[in-house]
């Protein structure tokens, strides 16, 4: 009995010593301020300047990088999750308007099975939209609709708002203070700002309207659509679409976002409906991953519809856009209250695709943003053609 127990113990110690650990971190070796690194030297290049850039810009928050082979490496350096003890790859974050990937896919998947098409006219689905015959699907995907950003250009979205007042009402916006059939009536009212199809404006009312197409022609949720035919697929066992309030991460620094009535007393963004298909994807590194390499693996949409989602028409494609110049690092930024998020995908000859995601809950503070972004350039530049 006291053999058994001595040697249990042991191999207890010898997994605390040896740095063991399971889940994405299974091999990966501890090192400080909360990094855990791949050992093998074919990536220390790219782990030192992840590591070095990250220490340099006193980085709070989450980072990710992967192949679709191996973990490279999880960092969380000074951040610390809902039960006080330091991130790991499943604490979850909002990643904002790095949700539009998940309803570009939601789309291509409707039309792979051919329930949808690029060309369908926007009043086949909203038949009140008398100017919606003008805005394709592609153009709205592409965002090339012409409509105004409902949140970031309210005087020219939303009736009773305008320049002088628009303050006031910001926060109901925030907080699901509309309908989604004031919303459409906004919709139907609100002039374009230029002609389908002329040129491209970034407007996350585009993609509110994909997610309430979904719903139409699935006859689902959106939330419910991405946990069957995404969620699952991928087993994104930590993430959620239209929940107001489970990220396991802590924002700070959100003053600024708390005062115009955008987020809580904690720091959280509550109008998770009118963002859906814009946003209100809650994740963590480690699914985030797991859907890029089903995403690019062929798991969840055709070769044809992954070819048009990278088809960065006037710079942007559809939930794509290129993060560097000649387009060899591509994704999506997100942000939303105290949250700033960075999904990156990068063809390289070394690797094939090198993921890299990244989440901060420290919006106010502008550095922060900032150094995720250098991060992310830092790690891109590393395999420039």
């Amino acid at each position: 009995m006291k053999k058994t127990v001595l040697k249990a113990a042991c191999v207890i110690l010898a997994v605390v010593l040896t740095g063991c650990q399971s889940g994405p971190l299974k091999g990966l070796k501890k090192k400080e301020n909360n990094f855990y690194v791949n050992p093998d030297k074919k990536y220390e290049k790219l782990v030192d300047v992840c590591q070095d850039k990250a220490r340099l810009y006193g980085y709070e928050g989450a980072v990710m990088i992967a192949t679709d082979d191996d973990i490279v490496l999880f960092g969380g350096p000074e951040a610390k999750n809902i039960e006080g003890k330091p991130i790991d790859p499943y604490t979850t974050y909002d990643i904002g308007s790095c949700s539009k990937i998940f309803t570009a896919v939601a789309i291509f998947q409707l039309i792979d099975k051919g329930e949808l098409s690029l060309d369908d006219t926007l009043d086949k689905f909203f038949p009140e939209y008398e100017t919606g015959k003008q805005i394709t699907i592609y153009n709205t995907l592409h965002m090339q609709s012409g409509i105004p950003d409902y949140i970031n250009n309210p005087p020219a979205y939303w009736e009773e708002i305008t320049t002088d007042n628009y303050e006031q009402f910001y926060s109901k916006i925030c907080q699901d203070g509309y309908t989604d059939e004031e919303f459409l009536q906004n919709l139907y009212k609100a002039d374009l700002l230029f002609t389908p199809g002329s040129k491209q404006e970034y407007c996350n009312t585009n993609y509110v309207i994909l997610a309430m197409i979904v719903e139409q022609v699935s006859g689902m949720p959106f939330c419910d659509y991405l946990q069957k035919n995404v969620f699952d697929v991928c087993g994104m066992e930590h993430t959620t679409s239209m929940v107001a309030g489970n990220e396991t991460s802590v924002p700070t620094d959100y003053d600024l976002v708390l005062s115009i009535g955008m987020v809580n007393e904690k720091g959280y963004y509550t109008g998770y409906r009118l963002e859906r298909g814009c946003g209100g994807i809650h994740t963590c590194m480690a699914d985030l991953i797991e859907f890029d390499r089903a995403l690019f693996g062929g798991k969840l949409v055709s070769e044809s519809s992954l070819a048009e989602m990278m088809n960065y028409d006037m710079e942007y494609g559809c939930g794509l856009y290129p993060l560097v110049r000649k387009g060899y690092a591509y994704g999506h930024s997100g942000s939303n209250g105290a949250y700033v998020s960075m999904n990156m995908i990068i063809d390289t000859e070394e690797f094939g695709r090198v993921y890299f995601v990244g989440s901060t809950a420290s919006s106010g503070a502008i550095q922060q943003a900032e150094a995720l972004t250098s991060i992310q350039t830092a790690v891109a530049d590393l395999f420039k053609p």
